[in-house]
């Protein structure tokens, strides 16, 4: 009994915690900068530019790189790609938040309704969306190869049709995902907008107990069964 008093404390207390993390952080819509032909911090892991290499060898094309805009704690850049058959928009990040190393990639492909499914390798990746217009799954992979070929399956089992990224507007149609997807979450109460062009959003307390409590329970499963369960959230 011991033990589950122990337990149930543990997650009380990171549910709690989280929760006031959510509610008093101010986020950003769209938190890239302009695209530069490379990673404005460095990437001294080599992640990127070993990811970003696998990506092009998988056929994707590299439109550039984006640094984080949401701050000097933040010294994180993202590289934007997009696949041959432009069914897919690549997000892969390198850097570090509050000196706390971040490496992380993101495989969007958004549907003919307007929703996302995405997959990513980390669970820190993981963004909780309780609006469930977008759908993520874990996949602890070690190459992009090896994410790419998860999220494709993962795509077809799901009968998601895709919807294509038009060429040369890739960056404005994913900003444009983006901006939907946040309203959807606005619309079911999850988060409200803090300023009049809708760039910058706080949860609510609702929506912040809703996301902290369910995103640590997923991230407890998940880490159980490396990344399996459950598959989509």
């Amino acid at each position: 009994m011991t033990s589950i008093n122990v337990l149930l404390g543990m997650v009380i207390f990171w549910a709690l915690f989280l929760t006031i993390i959510f509610r008093l952080e101010k986020r950003m819509v769209w938190p890239y900068g302009e695209l530069e032909s490379a990673p404005h911090f460095g990437d001294p892991s080599g992640y990127g530019t070993r990811w970003v290499a696998e990506a092009i060898e998988a056929g994707f094309t590299l439109l550039g790189w984006a640094r984080d805009l949401k701050g000097d704690k933040y010294r994180v850049s993202y590289a934007m790609l997009v696949s041959r058959e432009k069914d897919i928009f690549a997000v892969i990040g390198v850097g570090s938040i509050l000196n706390i190393p971040l490496a992380a990639t993101w495989l969007h492909t958004p549907t003919a309704d307007g929703r996302s499914f995405y997959s990513t390798d980390k669970q820190s990746g993981v963004q909780i969306d309780l609006s469930h217009h977008w759908t993520n799954q874990l996949v602890p992979a070690t190459t992009f190869l090896q994410l790419l070929e998860e999220h494709r399956a993962w795509i077809k089992g799901n009968g998601v049709i895709p919807r294509l990224f038009t060429g040369g507007r890739e960056i404005a149609e994913f900003r444009a995902m983006r901006e939907e997807h946040y309203r959807s979450m606005e619309r079911a109460g999850l988060i409200g907008f803090t300023d009049g062009s809708a760039r910058y959003f706080c949860f609510t307390l609702p929506g912040a107990a809703r996301t902290a409590t369910w995103g640590y329970l997923l991230g407890m499963a998940r880490q159980l069964s490396h990344g399996r369960f459950p598959r989509n959230a």
